[in-house]
């Protein structure tokens, strides 16, 4: 059985100045790429800590008692507390929590150089505009800004999400695909079946310690061998 094709989502860091708008714009991409059926994510850097629990709760309660770890689950939703030595990067959170989605938007993780970053500017609070390295892929601005990379207004939620279509179909130019051959022969699967497959087996690598940062390509052989009686 071979998968191949899109089997990590576009990543993209939403960066900028406490009081730009990144939560706001956040917002306003979630619901248009949700509207147009885009499966997204979002994740919030937070470098100074943050509360979770509300005093009193469940949760709370075990947390106080010294769980390292705490696990909630409804039929709708899930959620994770777990203590941590290491910070993790956007990427990384994104192909291990979010790997079945199209789009992790990211607020924050500006020094993070794996992924690229639309780059939030507010006239009263920053209107210098820094030297862009090559992970900027747009700016988003309430002023005018003289640049060759694409330039958008706050409330051009659209034409944002235009630019991150583009970027998905140039991260994945083929539709992602599972092969199955059986004694060589191929076995036609229609979509379902197809993200069954994938869906369960991207779930099991998820919880495998791999050298490789990136998912290109999966390929799994099966061997079965049926024991032949001899005639004594």
């Amino acid at each position: 059985m071979t998968i191949m094709g899109k089997l990590t989502p576009l990543v993209i860091s939403v960066a900028g100045s406490s009081g730009a708008g990144k939560t706001t714009l956040i917002e306003k991409l979630l619901r248009e790429l949700s509207q147009r059926k885009y499966a997204v994510a979002a994740v919030k850097h937070c470098p100074h800590g943050f509360g979770l629990d509300i005093e009193g709760k469940d949760s709370w309660r075990f947390a106080e008692a010294g769980a390292r770890g705490i696990f909630l689950t409804s039929p709708r939703r899930i959620g994770l507390i777990k203590d941590t030595e290491q910070a993790f990067t956007l990427k990384s959170i994104a192909e291990r929590y979010f790997y079945d989605l199209d789009v992790v938007l990211g607020e924050g993780f500006s020094e993070d150089k794996e992924v690229g970053k639309i780059v939030v500017f507010r006239k009263e609070v920053s209107d210098y505009v820094p030297t862009l390295q090559n992970d900027i892929l747009a700016l988003v601005s309430d002023f005018e800004i003289e640049t060759e990379k694409p330039v958008f207004k706050p409330d051009d939620a659209s034409g944002i999400s235009d630019l991150i279509e583009q970027l998905l179909v140039q991260q994945s130019p083929m539709k992602n695909s599972v092969t199955l051959n059986i004694n060589k022969k191929p076995v036609p699967l229609n979509e379902f079946v197809q993200t069954v497959f994938k869906n369960v087996i991207l779930g099991l690598i998820a919880t495998l310690r791999r050298e490789d940062k990136e998912l290109r390509e999966i390929e799994i052989e099966i061997y079965s061998f049926k024991e032949v009686k001899r005639d004594e």
